[in-house]
């Protein structure tokens, strides 16, 4: 069974890309995708028990992942949040994804091949995936 991810991010160069790198190397099955906070937090709202991970780009055009990450707040505890960012490397920015409930960070330049693998290991295992 694939895990369900909900993708939230902005860019459409960089959706599709993501889109298309989730399908084909992790297996995974995009089950909606939003490009602001208020889409993405609509979204979540209807289809709370649709989604295994969430993959939240942290600065969006309008809104902030920050906001989808709090957001996901309650969910249940098989689902995953994981923040993309080409600003992983700011240890006050990845601290303040995991106050905020995130689970992992990833660069979106030089650590998505560690998050398909993660997501990849998921999907064969039909479990919660948790980064390392």
């Amino acid at each position: 069974m694939a895990l369900k991810v909900f993708l939230v991010e902005d860019s459409a160069a960089q959706r599709a890309y993501l889109a298309q790198a989730l399908r084909a190397e992790a297996k995974v099955e995009i089950v909606g995708i939003a490009e602001t906070e208020h889409q993405a937090i609509h979204w979540l709202d209807n289809n709370a028990d649709q989604w295994d991970i969430a993959l939240v780009d942290l600065f969006l055009g309008e809104g902030s992942g920050a906001g989808v990450i709090q957001h996901c707040h309650d969910r249940r505890p098989d689902q995953s949040v994981f923040v993309m960012t080409n600003h992983s490397q700011n240890e006050a920015l990845l601290h303040h994804c995991k106050l905020l409930g995130a689970d992992a960070v990833y660069h979106k330049a030089t650590e998505l091949e560690n998050l398909l693998a993660l997501l990849q290991e998921g999907a064969h295992s039909n479990s919660r995936c948790v980064a390392q």
